[in-house]
């Protein structure tokens, strides 16, 4: 009996170097109903995808000219082909070689000789679980917007409230006893709270911006993790906005470059700063950037060892790096790191806001797809 794919049909990728073995498997498949496409190793199959969009790929691990591994890590650092469902084939497979697929992001494996039940079962469940992810993915998006709406009315009132505030008590017959210092200390918070303002709203319109956004492949480029880093501290330095305290930026990894829209993650990365400077308490003694390197993640990570974080919320969406939930969810809090964490996940990654008990702070922007030079 034929399974039919509900629905339009799936397409699938088939990538094989076996002539005989790549047209059985498309027979295989076209006879339960997808739609095929197929190469016969990664460097064909990567043009294919250039003008085709397939819904699962089937790949060969052990391929001429370029194989598997190399196929998908090539899917994974480009952002129109980072979600595509994998599934390897393969002769032999180790738990080395289990350890290496699942880091890269496959979907599945398959071992040689392939019974076709088995092949359309893992095409299925491939399937479905995209449905899902893109499910939460809407979902998130959701969430998101209803969090935006929440930050605004405390993120724009607090300093429209400094502003109407001052500018009300300047306006009346009580201004006339005002001294000079009064009125240059209700001048500078009326200036303040502008630019607190005008800072929240610029985040407003990059959110806004982030609401429906994919990454356009025109703007995305590969780029030195540390030098972003660099460049950053040191524009920060010379518009004096670093503060008061000391700032390192290790030099470890200095090796790792990531493929991404250069102007989100240099915005994404000064709105983490700027939570530090915040929230830093007068006891801080120092602020350490980093690069942090967990293939296939990268981590623009920012730590300082005394901040007084605002009281979270109930809900808790952030996670640690090894993808426990995370006790507090400041991102409620802070229009800045709801910025940053919608950057980390259009580009497939995600925030993580770590507090100790002893008030240490660390904040990373993992980044999907780590590449070394």
């Amino acid at each position: 009996m034929q399974q039919m794919v509900a629905g339009a049909p799936a397409t699938v990728l088939v990538v094989e170097d076996d002539e005989h073995l790549n047209l059985a498997l498309v027979e295989t498949l076209q006879a339960y109903g997808y739609s095929t496409l197929s190469a016969y190793n990664g460097r064909e199959a990567l043009e294919l995808l250039r003008g085709n969009r397939p819904d699962v790929i089937v790949c060969d691990i052990a391929m001429p000219v370029m194989d598997g591994y190399t196929f998908l890590q090539h899917t994974r650092t480009e952002p129109e082909w980072r979600l595509l469902p994998f599934i390897f084939l393969t002769a032999r497979m180790t738990v080395e070689d289990q350890r290496r697929a699942k880091a890269i992001g496959v979907e599945d494996y398959l071992s040689k000789p392939i019974d076709a039940r088995d092949l359309v079962a893992a095409i299925e469940n491939a399937l479905n679980r995209q449905r899902l992810m893109t499910a939460e993915i809407e979902r998130n998006m959701d969430n998101l917007r209803n969090r935006i709406v929440g930050l605004l009315q405390h993120e724009f009132r607090t300093p429209l409230t400094f502003i109407l505030g001052y500018a009300e008590l300047l306006a009346t017959s009580e201004s006339e006893g005002l001294n000079a210092e009064e009125m240059r200390l209700a001048a500078s918070a009326i200036l303040a709270g502008g630019r607190r303002l005008q800072q929240q709203i610029d985040i407003f319109l990059v959110l806004a911006e982030l609401q429906n956004h994919t990454l356009d492949p025109n703007v995305v480029e590969s780029i030195n993790a540390w030098s972003l880093w660099s460049d950053i501290l040191r524009d920060l330095a010379g518009s004096e906005q670093l503060g008061p305290l000391p700032v390192e930026l290790n030099d470890q990894n200095q090796d790792v470059n990531i493929k991404v829209d250069v102007r989100l993650i240099d915005e994404a990365l000064r709105q983490l700063y700027g939570y530090v400077q915040r929230t830093h308490r007068p006891d801080a003694t120092v602020i350490k950037c980093s690069v942090e390197h967990h293939f296939p993640f990268a981590g623009l990570a920012i730590y300082c060892d005394s901040v007084e974080p605002p009281p979270p919320p109930p809900a808790a969406h952030l996670e640690h790096a090894n993808g426990r939930a995370a006790t507090v969810s400041e991102a409620d809090m802070d229009l800045g790191l709801t910025l940053a964490q919608s950057v980390a996940s259009v580009h497939g990654g995600k925030l993580t806001i770590e507090h100790s008990a002893a008030h240490t702070v660390a904040c990373t922007l993992w980044l999907l797809n780590a590449e070394e030079r």
